[in-house]
């Protein structure tokens, strides 16, 4: 039941993940159109960061595990 959890959450990550960067595609695409909305740039500036962090996390479980 464990092993099911851990494959459900990898799954739901991965989907985050992919929508995040489709999204920050369709961000990227609007700036250089328009100006973005607060909540847009909110948006565009947190998915960056977590994609940041997401690298940061992934480079610390490769080389310190």
């Amino acid at each position: 039941m464990i092993l099911f959890a851990e494959i459900l959450r990898v799954i739901a990550s991965v989907l985050l993940i992919l929508s995040s960067g489709f999204y920050l595609r369709h961000l990227e695409k609007t700036k250089k159109q328009r100006k973005l909305a607060s909540l847009e740039l909110i948006m565009y500036i947190t998915i960056q960061l977590a994609f940041i962090l997401i690298a940061i996390g992934l480079l610390i479980d490769v080389f310190f595990r």
